[in-house]
């Protein structure tokens, strides 16, 4: 998966930024040994957890071949550089997945040596790119998604620069398992539920079972209101009064919200017989823009939140504890949809709502209500958004006119691209696909395998099927400008 280049790539000293020499001579103090087989070239890359430098063999230099060493940050968990290296070791040197070449260590600091993969951004050839090399680039990544998830792991943060790929030599490669992790449920037997045990939400809610339908019906010994235990004694005895009187309050406090809670379920509980949803998920505030006190009491809803903004999927953004490789398929899709839109990035948003927004605006509330309903959760949703045509947007932003912001402000800049000849060219089984893998649904959503058998990958492309070249910088445009 390695592809050699010349010296181009190597910066002369000269031409080498201070702070990244700077760096470099610290990367040698961090790992002598690095220095003694390797000549880090220049620094190609930068993430939350790493570094990422291009290096040749010190004692080869007629040999070509170049290497990216990954540098992880010392504050990394020990357990996720354990992941990132068993993936890279036992998925990796197949099926467009990175290897891995070598490991070094010295104390803190890790560094990880795989092949210098020569690549081009999709962000500089996106709109120039033909229904074929698009069909080719989306069957190479599910290839490698097919492969990856056939261990039931997730890699959480698949996106266009994480999926090299090289033009002309038509050879891609998924990397940085950095965020990978096991599933939490095996593909086959996992099965979403409409309605969940609220325990799964709500652990904070542990004595909810001792209760009756009228009431408080046991009460543990280190909340009952005035009554001190041997194990507390001690505490209590040299607090102030004023302290003391604090503490009751609190544990009335408590009490009565959890008597209205036991309430609260039991008289709704028959308004919700027919809605699929478990009285145990049900509140005062439940179903309305408000917060209880019941719902401000309980602890924060803990789910995995890892991956890039925009790439998220619907239950990663409603915090759904039971996620799956689905996640990674969603991510998939959005770049699908980047390519046959001529738009990257496609979604932009700084934060979890903005992004869910976004979604609606793209799906439609109504089936993100549904999705969110079938995740255990209630979303509300005001105005009423429809959905929208994947076929129609994408031939409307391939046709429509941008302003340049980076440019003038009052410069307008239309694409000269074909629009319907070039979404007619890909064809419908394109759209077909991209509607599976945007589907809300985590559990109904389409596997990479079933993907690969889709009849898009079996439509032939001519060469000549090209697009027209774009106005040079006009693509940075995504829907969600502000």
């Amino acid at each position: 998966m390695s592809t050699s280049t010349d010296n181009k790539d190597e910066l002369p000293a000269e031409e080498m930024p201070e702070h990244i020499r700077t760096e470099i001579e610290k990367l040698y103090g961090f790992l002598p040994e690095l220095k003694k087989y390797f000549q880090v070239i220049k620094k190609i890359g930068e993430g939350t957890f790493s570094s990422v430098f291009q290096a040749k063999l010190r004692e080869y230099p007629k040999v070509s071949r170049l290497f990216a060493l990954k540098h992880i940050i010392p504050t990394s968990h020990p357990m996720r550089i354990e992941t990132e290296l068993k993936c890279l070791q036992e998925l990796g040197g197949k099926n467009n997945v990175m290897g891995v070449e070598l490991c070094l260590r010295n104390k803190d600091h890790i560094v990880i040596g795989m092949p210098y993969f020569y690549h081009d951004k999709l962000q500089d050839c996106l709109t120039s790119l033909t229904p074929k090399e698009i069909q080719c680039y989306m069957k190479n990544l599910l290839i490698a998604l097919s492969h990856v998830h056939e261990y039931d792991i997730i890699h959480r943060d698949v996106k266009p620069s994480n999926f090299l790929f090289n033009r002309k030599t038509q050879q891609f490669s998924l990397v940085d398992f950095g965020l990978a992790h096991k599933a939490p449920l095996p593909l086959k037997e996992n099965k979403l539920k409409s309605d969940i045990p609220s325990h799964h939400y709500f652990p904070v809610r542990r004595n909810l079972k001792s209760t009756s339908k009228h009431g408080l019906k046991s009460i543990p010994t280190s909340d009952k209101c005035g009554q001190r235990t041997a194990k507390n004694s001690t505490v209590f005895s040299t607090q102030s009064p004023q302290q003391r009187l604090l503490i009751k309050q609190a544990a009335v406090k408590r009490l009565l919200i959890k008597q209205a809670a036991v309430k609260v379920n039991h008289n709704v509980a028959s308004s919700n017989q027919h809605s699929g949803i478990s009285a145990a998920h049900t509140c005062r505030c439940f179903g309305k823009p408000m917060i209880c006190h019941i719902c401000s009491e309980r602890g924060n809803q803990i789910a995995p939140r890892a991956g890039t903004p925009g790439f998220r999927s619907p239950e990663v953004l409603m915090k759904y504890p039971f996620q799956t490789t689905s996640v990674d398929i969603w991510s998939a899709g959005v770049i699908f949809l980047s390519l046959l839109s001529g738009r990257y990035p496609f979604f932009k948003a700084n934060d979890d709502l903005t992004a869910l927004a976004q979604i609606i605006t793209l799906m439609g509330s109504d089936a993100v209500k549904k999705t969110a309903k079938k995740i255990g959760k209630e979303l509300l949703c005001l105005p009423y958004t429809p959905s929208i045509n994947f076929k129609d947007l994408c031939t409307k932003l391939r046709s429509s006119d941008l302003n340049d912001k980076n440019k003038n402000n009052n410069t307008n800049l239309r694409r000269d691209i074909p629009s319907e000849n070039f979404i007619d060219l890909v064809g419908n089984n394109a759209f077909d696909l991209l509607s599976k893998m945007l589907d809300l649904n985590p559990e109904t959503r389409i596997k990479a395998e079933d993907a690969l058998k889709h009849p898009y990958f079996e439509t032939h492309f001519k060469e000549n099927n090209k697009a027209q070249k774009p106005i040079k910088n006009n693509i940075n445009k995504h829907l969600f400008s502000k």
